[in-house]
């Protein structure tokens, strides 16, 4: 039978992000269906036998999609935490229409075992780890009879039950790219009103085998894309306009030749414009090579949040728990005074509800991390279940009395208009360390820290606590939380009790309540962002609310009122683009000099400061946007241009 006779079946591929609706903005390219395409079509039997249809990448009304498939032979799902509740009822919807089309559901939220299965009836097969082999060899076998048996990593249901097949690792990574064969030109042309972000994979695996990750337990070793596809690929972003690129490696800079491939980023951006950002996630181990990128990337404002500095936990204990080995405090100290030297932007990362942590040590780990020179800004990040890691699996929970809720997944700076369909993380909420009324605790506590520390509203006075006090960082932030416990009445306590009862509902697992701030309209915030808006909104009143407690540290008056003209004088809001502050020490000079590390007594100075603002935003929408949001708070929430007058 010659290729003509051949009647082709159809195949779709879904791969959907959380927020990329019809009439989206903003878009990812479906860059992990297209690599398992793109390498299926190379095959012979499978372009003999199977047309390629359309890549489903937006969440879409699920009827509407499967009312314009044409009899589907296979429609294939990549699965993340943000996509498989959608996932799951468009596959649902497509055996209702064509029961004898094969769904085909992989990627990291599929566990590995048959629960999918048994769970769900319209799945057919599950792909388990990496899926460029499987699915071309899964497609092969369906052209030719349907014999699943020789597919190795998938399970599938047989006449007799469940069947896992033979699990095979991937060696190479010799594929086709799916911007250079052209898999993605017909999205880009149909759909000229998107600005499309793009994945960049330069190399996979992870030579690091955390318990809270599954990357390390690929069981592969780590193996770079081809230097010459790399660079091709970044021409493609370059020359489609691709607004923004997220860095899919592990280890960005473990290896000498991403100094090379930072240069091609660079040279784009400088050439065309495009890409206009980009995100790495930086390799832990060799501070050297990502410096020197980071440093590469500020000249061109490629990377908006910077080198990453991840801890996950400061806590010894936490660190054995997790299989994790973080370098020592001094090196970390060197390394923030070097980038802030530079004027080179780092963020730190924790993870809340680790096995072992305490409250204790939990807050002590931010404290440190100001210490240590990371003043501006860190993340702390729920620790979400991922059913491939360590520690999702049974045994490992129970060893650390690990409790869990399913709570609904919310992106802040959206709309407050409810998708069609909710999407929803695992997350630890308690363990053997850490109850639950202190993981409620913990959340509103960095919080605040991040807000009166990171975002600068009460910076000045912790810093100088610190320095010429020896008061610790987290005690501090931790009295400030228990002082407006003491009185709810303030409108400060207020904000945080929105953010308690948020954590409090996520922690039961009954909703994840939205935080918005009325001059922005409908727009979510993140909690801390909730808390910083309505704070700059009433300025005055809070630092009224909150004089009793900074008078508790008994500060000498002249330094107390400079330090409150200072702090009050040098935040950001709208419409306020200068102020002059007479001043009797040198506040600002002091803090400079802490922000690089090199502490001294604080100095008497009688002086002037004209501080102004060299972006002034005139209204509350463009103010959060782009100072608030985009400019990451603890990089832009002070004015930036500071001289001094003698008086």
């Amino acid at each position: 039978m010659n290729r003509k006779e051949i009647v082709l079946k159809n195949v779709y591929f879904v791969q959907v992000d959380i927020s990329a609706t019809i009439g989206t903005q903003n878009a990812y390219l479906p860059y992990t269906a297209g690599i398992l395409a793109a390498n299926a079509w190379k095959s012979e039997t499978v372009a003999r036998h199977f047309a390629f249809k359309e890549f489903i990448f937006l969440r879409e009304d699920v009827n509407k999609v499967v009312a314009r498939m044409e009899a589907p032979a296979v429609v294939a799902f990549s699965n993340y935490c943000w996509n498989t509740e959608y996932n799951k009822l468009l596959a649902q919807t497509v055996k209702a229409h064509f029961p004898d089309c094969v769904t085909v559901f992989g990627g990291h939220n599929i566990p590995d075992d048959f629960s999918f299965l048994s769970d769900y009836p319209y799945i057919d097969i599950l792909c388990h780890g990496e899926g460029e082999d499987t699915t071309r060899i899964l497609l092969e076998a369906l052209a030719v009879g349907g014999d699943l048996s020789s597919v190795p990593n998938i399970s599938y249901r047989a006449p007799d039950g469940f069947r896992r097949t033979e699990t095979v690792c991937q060696k190479t990574l010799d594929y086709p790219s799916p911007y250079l064969e052209g898999w993605f030109d017909r999205i880009v042309e149909e759909h000229p009103e998107i600005q499309f972000n793009t994945i960049l994979e330069t190399s996979r695996g992870c030579p690091n085998q955390c318990a809270y990750c599954d990357w390390g337990l690929l069981k592969a070793r780590v193996r770079m894309f081809p230097l010459e596809r790399i660079k091709a690929e970044i021409r493609w972003f370059s020359e489609h306009k691709i607004a923004f690129v997220w860095g899919a490696d592990a280890n960005f800079g473990m290896f000498s030749r991403d100094l090379e491939i930072a240069d091609a980023l660079v040279e784009a951006k400088e050439t065309t414009g495009y890409p206009e950002r980009m995100r790495m996630n930086y390799a832990k181990n060799n501070a050297e090579n990502v410096f020197a990128i980071v440093k590469k990337f500020k000249k061109c404002e490629f990377d908006r949040i910077g080198a990453t500095l991840s801890f996950q936990s400061l806590s010894p204990t936490v660190l054995k728990n997790i299989g994790r080995t973080n370098r020592d405090l001094d090196f970390y100290r060197e390394l923030l005074t070097k980038y802030n030297t530079e004027g080179m932007k780092t963020y730190s990362e924790l993870i809340l509800g680790l096995p072992g942590e305490t409250y204790e040590s939990f807050i002590r780990g931010i404290g440190t991390l100001f210490e240590i020179g990371q003043h501006f800004v860190f993340e702390v990040y729920g620790c979400i279940l991922l059913p491939n890691a360590q520690l999702g699996q049974k045994d490992y929970m129970k060893r650390f009395g690990i409790k869990t809720v399913r709570s609904e997944i919310i992106r802040p700076h959206f709309h407050d208009e409810a998708f069609d369909v909710k999407e929803y993380n695992t997350i630890v909420v308690e363990t053997d360390a850490m109850p639950r009324e202190m993981w409620v605790r913990a959340n509103v506590f960095f919080y605040l820290a991040k807000a009166f520390h990171g975002n600068g509203l009460l910076r000045a006075f912790a810093i100088y606590l610190y320095t010429e006090k020896g008061i610790p960082y987290e005690r501090f932030y931790d009295g400030a939380l228990t002082y407006l416990e003491e009185h709810p009445a303030f409108f400060t306590a207020k904000l945080f009790d929105d953010i308690r009862d948020h954590a409090e509902e996520q922690s039961k697992g009954i909703n994840n309540p939205r935080l918005k701030f009325a001059p922005c309209g409908d727009i979510v915030w993140d909690d801390h962002e909730y808390a910083v808006l309505h704070i700059l909104e009433r300025l005055d009143d809070f630092y009224d609310e909150m004089l009793p407690y900074l008078r508790r540290y008994e500060i000498a008056p002249d330094i107390f009122d400079d330090l409150l003209a200072y702090q009050k004088a040098v935040m950001r809001r709208p419409d306020d683009a200068e102020a002059y502050v007479p001043l009797r020490y040198d506040i600002h000079g002091f803090l400079s000099d802490v922000y690089v590390n090199h502490p001294h007594p604080l100095a008497k100075k009688t002086h002037t400061l004209l501080m102004r603002d060299s972006d002034v935003k005139h209204n509350w929408p463009d103010f959060a946007k782009f100072v608030v949001w985009y400019g990451r708070m603890g990089w832009s929430s002070y004015k930036d241009d500071i001289t001094e007058r003698s008086n």
